[in-house]
Formats: structure tokens, sequence, C-alpha cells
């Protein structure tokens, strides 16, 4: 009351604001075009240096921003490593062409997955899994629980097709691959390349689905293909 006194004696308009109007805030429009620069910067430094290395001043760094423009949007390294992750491309189901064979199927998913670097900064996300609850939980849900869901819709599609063994637990099948890429990558620290992707399809994933041999059911599965 005193400062609209003051203003008053000294001639200056002190009108308030109409209620319905949001009072505005103070300083520069956020800039949103940045969030996917910093985001951007934050995956690159989380595969090639791992969670340990990361820091939010070299995220600031290599996106070309302000350490405060940083802050601004997020408050620490696990919540923009949160953000990297739920961000991060993943294969859907509509990516992966139903090729009439189990095996060019998934193929098919391991291809578009290297695409986008997936696997990599699974590999640098080790110590932000086991030290931190936030980044566990979304990381399991992108990378675990994500995965065996599209597994499992490509199974289906291929029961449908008549394609797998009657009564086999296609939700159990479906979780083996992720599994063992996560043991691969996380646990062992070996890249997840064509050969491995090819082995782990052909020795364990065909033979569990179709209930056949691991020869004959890639075999199969090709000749499967080629005459659809």
């Amino acid at each position: 009351m005193a400062a609209r006194e003051d203003a008053a004696a000294v001639g200056v308009p002190t009108a308030a604001a109409p209620a319905d109007e949001p009072a505005r805030r103070p300083g520069r429009r956020r800039d949103d075009s940045k969030d996917e620069l910093i985001l951007q910067a934050a995956r690159e430094l989380l595969i090639e240096r791992g969670y340990d290395g990361m820091t939010m001043d070299a995220v600031a760094e290599r996106a070309g921003a302000g350490k405060s423009t940083v802050y601004r949007r997020w408050s620490s390294k696990v919540q923009l490593t949160v953000d990297c992750l739920l961000c991060a491309k993943q294969v859907t189901i509509d990516e992966v062409p139903d090729t009439g064979s189990i095996r060019e199927d998934l193929l098919s998913i391991f291809v578009r997955a290297s695409r986008m670097k997936s696997d990599d900064l699974m590999t640098g996300l080790i110590s932000a899994v086991r030290d931190e609850p936030e980044v566990r939980e979304v990381f399991h849900e992108q990378f675990v629980a994500g995965r065996v869901r599209l597994a499992r819709e490509v199974l289906e599609r291929a029961r449908l097709r008549g394609d797998t063994a009657p009564g086999v637990d296609l939700d159990m099948v479906a979780a083996v691959a992720p599994a063992m890429v996560h043991y691969r990558k996380v646990v062992a620290h070996r890249p997840m390349d064509a050969e491995f992707a090819e082995r782990l399809i052909d020795t364990i994933i065909l033979p569990l689905a179709t209930g056949r041999p691991a020869d004959a059911a890639a075999g199969e599965q090709t000749l499967l293909a080629d005459a659809r």
C-alpha cells in the first residue's frame, strides 16, 4: 500500500492488471529448440563416456548452450538421463515388415535398433541403472519390457500364420532375446553385432518358437520367406 501511495504522489499510474490476465514472467521466453540439442548432446556423451563421464558442463559445451540454460531445464544429471531414455527412439511393430519368416522379422528388429544406436546408449547407462532408481525404472521399461513386448508381437504375428509350435509359451520365448542382449551388453561388455543376432535367433529363438532343431528351424524359415 505504501508503494502505491508513493507512486501516486509522484504521478505514476498504478492500475492493477485485470484479474483474468496472467502475470507476465520476467526474462526471455524459453527457446524449446535448445531442448533437443541438449538431449542429443547428453545421448552422445552417454554413448562415448558412459554415465559417470557425462557431466552437465560437458553437455552444455557439446550443445553450445550455457550451463544455466541446461540447469533451468534439468536440475540434475539423473533427470536429464531419464529424459534421454524417454525420448530415445524405439522400434515399433509397425516398423517391422511382415516377411513371412520369424527369422527375417526378428533380424529386421536388430538392423533397425543398430541404426538408432539404442544398444550403445544402453551400454553407457550401466552405473546409472545400478545406482539410480529413477534411471533403472525407465531403463527397464524402455530397454527390457518394451523389447519383450515387441518380440511378443512379432511372435504373435507368426502364430497367426501358423509358424509356431502348438502350445508354445510365447511370453517366455519373447523374454529370451532381450534378456540375452542385456547380458551381453551390460554384463559381458561385448558388442551386439550381426553375427551374435543371427546365432541368437537361429540356435535359441527359432527352436523354442517352432519346436524344431536349430538347423531345421532356420532352413524352414528361409524356405517360408521365399515361398511367400
